[in-house]
């Protein structure tokens, strides 16, 4: 299997951090032992989370097509712009210029294969129409910030 690359990492690596803050097994409960009796079946991949073993399901399902546009688009950015990009459409928040041109660099079609890896994951689905309009606005916010040359430090 193919290395994945920054934007795609970045990605799932903050899909993976918001599904573990969120999943039920995460919850603080004071009662130990009644959650011991619902103790989850093996993961296929080891000794693991069954969040973490979820989203290396979903990652894995990937198509391929799909895997190589988003590992092509990846190559683009910068990991910690790619963080900033999935954080600015999951999260609403401020992208640096920096990143808002690698953004708009990357291109449009990247931009929405990258929503669309977003919303198709089982924890954001119902959260689809918000993310759209969100990275809708990232990407507008990125473009006039892409348009505007740097102001001149003479």
């Amino acid at each position: 299997m193919a290395p994945f690359n920054p934007i795609l990492i970045a990605a799932l690596s903050l899909i993976l951090a918001t599904a573990l803050a969120v999943h039920p097994a995460f919850a603080d409960d004071d009662d130990d032992d009644d959650s011991k009796k619902d103790a989850p079946a093996p993961s296929p991949f080891g000794d693991i989370s069954p969040a973490i073993s979820a989203d290396l399901n979903y990652i894995t399902h990937i198509p391929p097509a799909e895997r190589k546009i988003l590992e092509d688009c990846s190559n683009r950015m910068t990991r910690k712009c790619g963080d900033e990009a999935v954080s600015g459409m999951l999260l609403k928040s401020n992208m640096s210029d920096e990143c808002c041109t690698q953004l708009v660099r990357m291109g449009r079609k990247c931009h929405r294969h990258l929503t669309r890896l977003l919303i198709q994951y089982p924890d954001f689905r119902q959260n689809s129409g918000v993310i759209k309009e969100t990275s809708d606005k990232v990407w507008s916010g990125c473009e006039d910030v892409a348009a505007d040359p740097p102001a001149s430090s003479d």
